[in-house]
């Protein structure tokens, strides 16, 4: 009896299904019509001999055997682009630096920068993590050679990925009195959320007041959740401990913000495209970019 062989692709569609909790976002990820996963998560079964899914609602739901599956699937499906990156990466040369906004410093990001660096042993990468405008400035510089960051700039240089939401971000069991005015955690100008927050606020009238202005995004964290008052910035990178408190506090509404990959105005190298594909990889695993 032959040793059965999972195929990637069907695990690849299980962990979108599950992550986006549909077939059809699953199909409009992939670009396959959903009767094609459908048939495809059928399969799977199928090889398996067992029931990876339990109706649930319209949701989404794993059996105990599609939960133990989901979780080697994720671990396989890492190992695999993990593999493909050190065969490609092994032949790659050179230096590339990186910069990083600070939202993403508790995120999934350093741990793919981690695997970048094991996967291109003959790379040498220095990142930085600092504020947008510091890394824009760096870049103007060429100090850095590509950065991930939030800006609304419209510029060749600039590639958009995404836009995200801004969000009102504080501790959900603090409370302020109402009648005094909403006390403010913000990072020192320029800083595009300090922007928005304040002009969302005005154009609401509603009177608020800067409590806390750190130089540094862990400042204005220890500050929220101690109860100080509440800050702006996108979801990706919320604590523990805080949430979204823009709809409990019926709280104005606030622009998107573009994520954005930055690059030095100087010759690409083969480092620097191979990060650049990484970067724009995981962003797409990790936040549902189609």
């Amino acid at each position: 009896m032959s040793k059965l062989l999972l195929d990637m692709d069907l695990l690849r569609t299980l962990v979108i299904g599950i992550t986006t909790g549909s077939f059809a976002r699953a199909a409009d990820r992939i670009g396959r019509s959903q009767s094609a996963v459908s048939l495809q998560m059928k399969k799977l079964e199928e090889q398996l001999d067992v029931e990876i899914f339990e109706k649930q609602g319209r949701a989404l739901a794993l059996t105990p055997a599609g939960k133990t599956l989901h979780d080697y699937a994720l671990r396989m499906l890492e190992l695999n682009a993990e593999t493909v990156a050190a065969v490609r990466g092994s032949a790659i040369m050179g230096s590339v630096r990186f910069g990083m906004s600070v939202d993403f410093e508790n995120t999934w990001l350093p741990a793919t920068l981690a695997r970048f660096a094991r996967s291109h042993p003959h790379v040498a990468i220095e990142i930085r993590m600092d504020r947008n405008s510091v890394l824009a400035a760096q870049i103007e510089r060429n100090e850095i050679d590509i950065a991930l960051i939030f800006s609304n700039d419209r510029r060749a240089d600039i590639k958009r990925v995404a836009e995200l939401d801004m969000t009102w971000i504080g501790k959900p069991d603090t409370n302020w009195p109402s009648e005094e005015p909403l006390p403010l955690l913000l990072l020192e100008s320029p800083c595009i959320f300090r922007q928005a927050a304040i002009k969302a606020l005005d154009d609401a009238g509603i009177k608020w007041r800067i409590a806390v202005t750190s130089l540094s995004l862990g400042g204005l964290w220890a500050a929220a959740e101690a109860g100080l008052g509440l800050t702006v910035r996108s979801a990706v990178s919320i604590p523990h401990g805080l949430a979204n408190i823009g709809p409990a506090r019926a709280l104005p509404a606030l622009p998107r913000i573009g994520l954005c990959i930055s690059q030095a105005d100087k010759p690409t190298t083969p480092a620097i495209s191979r990060l650049h594909e990484v970067i724009t990889e995981v962003l797409a695993e990790n936040l549902s970019l189609k």
